[in-house]
This record gives C-alpha cells, structure tokens and sequence, in this order.
C-alpha cells in the first residue's frame, strides 16, 4: 500500500475507536476538544512553534480528562490528566521558565488531593489530626530555636583583595636584571 493508503488506515481506525468511546462514554464534548487538540499537535509537528504545543496539550489533557471523568465518575480525574498533560508539554520542549512543569504538578497534586477525598481515603478522623500534628511539630521546633527548612540564605562572606606590592626600585649600579625569588620555575 502507498502512503496514502496507509493515512487513509489509520483516519478510519482512529475515526472508529474515537466513535466507539463516544457510544460507551455517552457524551461528545471531548470529541471536539480532542479533535481541535489533534489539529494543533499536527500543526505543532509541521511548525515547531510552542503556542501549538501548549494549545494542543492543554486541549488533549482537558479531553482526556472529561472522557475519564465520564468513564470513571471520579473527581480530580480532569485536573489530574490536565496537569499531566502540561507537564508532558514541559518534557517535550523544555523551557528555561518551567511554568509549565510546576503549574501542572500543581493541577495533578490538586486532583490526587480531590480523588483521595472522593474516594473516602482522606474521610477518616485520623488523618486530619496528623496533618495537624505534623504542622504543629514543625511549629513547635522552629520556637525551639531549630533551623526551618529551607535554611534562610545569607551571604558570603568576601575577602578584601590582597594589596599589590610596588614594584622595587632599580638598582644605582644600572643593573636591570632581577635575581630569581625562588619560585616554582626554579629548579636546582
């Protein structure tokens, strides 16, 4: 088969499974934004421009995370898959700013956080007090006088540069030549 071909296989493999998750998920509203996702990781790939990157990966993240969350009915599944998605963003084209790395972890820790309450984990009584213990303790240690974490920067100390000697004199007999001083060229 040519090329052709070959694209035409998969736009009908993919149009089916896409189709077929539509059927089982009963909504459609993902579609679109996956469909609008694939357009600009396509013009990304042709391009390499960033903006395409982050549309479609904030697109597909939020895509992925509403078909999930019509599969599974678990909460902090959508903030999860968008924060995964954005850090996806930061691997494929790192930056020097990683806005896009901590922004997503920070959506994803919000999800596990939404889905363990969802889920009952974090119902119990328990927890909740050693979270409060914990923020306690650290309280407590820092009155005690105990360095925090982080340390607190300081500064470094600098040395003044050490005075530069005159240079000596020449000699009255008009010697222009300097004896060696024993440095580490010598040898003998």
């Amino acid at each position: 088969m040519d090329r052709r071909r070959h694209l035409l296989a998969y736009a009908l493999i993919a149009l089916g499974l896409v189709a077929l998750l539509a059927q089982v998920s009963g909504s459609t509203g993902w579609l679109l934004l996956g469909v609008v996702a694939a357009a600009a990781l396509v013009a990304y790939a042709n391009t390499r421009s960033y903006g395409f990157l982050l549309l479609g990966g904030v697109l597909a993240g939020s895509a992925l995370g509403l078909l999930l969350t019509d599969l599974f009915a678990y909460d902090g599944v959508f903030l999860m898959s968008l924060g995964a998605s954005l850090i996806a963003v930061d691997r494929i084209e790192p930056r020097a700013q990683r806005w896009a790395a901590y922004l997503g972890a920070v959506l994803a820790a919000i999800g596990l956080v939404a889905g363990l309450f969802d889920s009952g984990v974090l119902a119990s009584a328990w927890l909740p007090l050693l979270l409060v213990a914990g923020g306690v303790a650290l309280l407590w240690r820092d009155r005690r006088g105990h360095q925090g974490f982080p340390p607190p920067l300081r500064s470094v100390p600098t040395e003044a540069p050490a005075p530069v000697p005159a240079p000596a004199p020449p000699s009255a007999a008009g010697d222009t030549e300097t004896p060696p001083t024993g440095g580490a060229d010598e040898k003998g």
